[in-house]
């Protein structure tokens, strides 16, 4: 018995026919822990007051994040949409699962776990900053968030 292999040619399209078959139930969902393709997985950072305190999001592609801020640590779950609005928004929703109970650069303690927060954030064209805002505008925001790492 001879056994066939795939030619060199073939294979990268069998490759392409099953990634096209898997994107669909994807891009169904409105909101997703993002994958380790998106644009927001990585380590970001924020300094504030005049250099005196510096916060820290690191994004997972699994859909958690941890997030520090002065003394408080907190742990995360947050899904994202896959892609930008037409407006270039991504919208992020961040549900707090645990916390150490100490205070924030701004002085505040974070909230309960289970308390969910949204934010729209716009990536820079070279996708190693992001401004996070209240709503798809720039008129209140906070950053930029630099990225520390990939």
């Amino acid at each position: 018995m001879q056994h066939t292999l795939l030619r060199p040619t073939i294979l990268p399209v069998l490759l392409c026919a099953a990634a096209l078959q898997l994107s669909p139930a994807r891009a169904a969902d409105p909101a997703v822990p993002a994958a380790p393709a998106h644009p927001i997985v990585g380590s970001w950072n924020w300094t504030l007051f005049g250099g005196k305190c510096t916060e820290t999001f690191q994004y997972r592609a699994n859909g958690s994040m941890l997030s520090t801020s002065g003394d408080a640590v907190t742990e995360w779950i947050y899904t994202v949409t896959p892609q930008a609005s037409e407006k270039g928004f991504y919208k992020v929703v961040e549900t707090s699962t645990k916390q150490n109970g100490k205070k924030d650069c701004s002085g505040d303690v974070v909230d309960e776990p289970g308390t969910a927060h949204t934010r729209f954030i716009q990536f820079s064209p070279a996708r190693d900053r992001f401004i996070a805002c209240k709503a798809e505008s720039l008129a209140a925001c906070f950053g930029p968030l630099s990225r520390t790492q990939w």
